[in-house]
């Protein structure tokens, strides 16, 4: 009797059944886990510069401005920080970099901004005096994805930096 070396038709069509669906599954799984995983990111570095903006006024006991911008126009004029945004020292006060050597953060907009999250605040901009009080009311920054709350970045009028996630599913505050 010869031994038969290699798969029949059915088998193979049954193993290629099981990966499909193995396959359908794992992948909206991972890409719900990877969408997850990008708002999470996006809290973490905004909260990590918000708090390095307010550690950086203290110690150089100066005005330090944190806005939605790049390095080379400035702070923008609205308040979406999907494109990246900027930290700077403001002695003269005006909320615009008005040199290279005032920069000290620029960072790019997070992975998957502004297609698949956005992140827009309350405000156009967070001020911090020299003792790390946050001048004026308190900054909100909303990371959406889609139309649905991700979290939210909150700098109260202290100063402090906190991070919260919904309990549940919740409307995005803006459109």
């Amino acid at each position: 009797m010869r031994q038969q070396h290699g798969l029949t038709l059915i088998e193979l069509m049954t193993t290629l059944a099981i990966l499909a669906l193995l396959g359908t599954f794992g992948l909206s799984a991972f890409v719900e886990t990877l969408a997850r995983h990008r708002v999470q990111t996006a809290l973490h570095l905004i909260s990590a510069d918000l708090a390095m903006a307010r550690s950086t006024a203290i110690m150089r006991r100066n005005q330090v401005v944190a806005c939605p911008g790049n390095a080379l126009l400035g702070c923008r004029p609205d308040a979406d920080w999907s494109h990246g945004w900027i930290v700077f020292t403001d002695p003269d006060g005006n909320r615009q970099p008005d040199t290279e050597d005032d920069l000290i953060r620029v960072a790019n907009a997070p992975s998957g901004a502004p297609q698949s999250i956005r992140l827009a605040s309350t405000r156009n901009f967070v001020r911090y005096q020299r003792d790390g009080r946050s001048a004026g009311t308190n900054l909100t920054i909303n990371v959406c994805r889609g139309d649905a709350l991700g979290g939210q970045v909150v700098v109260n009028n202290l100063g402090r930096v906190r991070s919260a996630r919904p309990n549940g599913e919740q409307a995005c505050p803006f459109r």
